[in-house]
């Protein structure tokens, strides 16, 4: 098995898949390295925002993409094109998920529950389907149990004045998501798992989804694929950890709406230094 020194001096893109409360220390290792030219780091980014910061400033002379491979999948990217030329009055994420149950311990070294996992893919795509930052963020339902959050009706507001739902659950047999738009003369759906598969008004967008390919179908080659260029210089690194920190800060305020009796939070109030499981369980906010 190589040391992490030892994959820097070998390779020239790096995948930091640790959990992510030693992706700091792991990014660390990494960046002495001359070889290395581009680091993609595995969604969620880090626990808090201040942890994203410490990512950014320990590779900071060279590209560090955020993991979210959704947005590199053809039939999301076909989706979203389409919602992009809507006048949006429905925006909705469903999404469940089998219980991950990583032990006793894993609201520490992972941050959060269904909010951050498998959530934490999943707000970047919702964000771009709104077309803005997100400005606020209520929780009117979440359950909670043993200090995770297991289900969740997400309330999200953008700048533009668009606001957008998500049904989260981790207790789900199969996976399944869907993102569903909708104005008043369209409607725009993607179904992800097992492969996305997008339609338009009914109708399929595009070719339909290579069943036997699903690392191309679910953009993890496409989100490869750029990671090689950036390191090359040939593209910039897309989504960078900005989108990383967007997403981890869409669950925190999350969590503090749940503190605040699901009143809406300004994305601005949530603590840089505490994960959204840390603030479930303060009374400091």
């Amino acid at each position: 098995m190589l040391t992490a020194q030892e994959l820097a001096r070998t390779c020239d893109v790096a995948v930091v898949a640790t959990p992510p409360a030693a992706r700091a220390d792991a990014l660390a290792e990494l960046a002495s390295s001359r070889r290395l030219r581009a680091v993609l780091v595995e969604s969620p980014a880090a626990t808090t925002l201040d942890g994203i910061a410490d990512l950014t400033a320990a590779f900071a002379d060279r590209p560090v993409m955020a993991a979210v491979n959704l947005l590199h999948a053809p039939a999301v990217r076909r989706a979203l094109a389409a919602v992009a030329t809507m006048d949006l009055h429905h925006l909705e994420l469903r999404l469940a998920a089998p219980d991950p149950a990583r032990g006793p311990d894993s609201g520490r070294a992972f941050g959060g529950g269904v909010t951050m996992d498998p959530a934490g893919g999943f707000w970047p795509v919702l964000v771009a389907a709104m077309g803005a930052a997100v400005q606020s963020i209520a929780v009117p339902q979440l359950e909670v149990v043993e200090g995770l959050d297991r289900t969740a009706e997400v309330v999200l507001r953008a700048v533009n004045g668009r606001t957008a739902r998500a049904s989260l659950r981790w207790s789900a047999g199969v996976a399944e998501a869907a993102l569903e738009a909708a104005d008043s003369s369209h409607v725009a759906r993607v179904d992800v798992w097992p492969v996305p598969v997008a339609e338009i008004d009914g109708a399929p967008a595009g070719p339909p989804a290579d069943a036997s390919n699903p690392l191309v179908a679910l953009g993890f080659t496409g989100q490869i694929e750029r990671l090689v260029r950036a390191g090359r210089g040939e593209a910039q690194p897309w989504p960078g950890l900005a989108v990383a920190s967007s997403a981890l800060t869409i669950s925190a305020a999350a969590a503090l709406s749940v503190l605040r009796n699901g009143v809406p939070v300004s994305v601005s109030d949530v603590p840089r230094d505490l994960s959204p499981f840390e603030i479930l369980g303060s009374t400091c906010c």
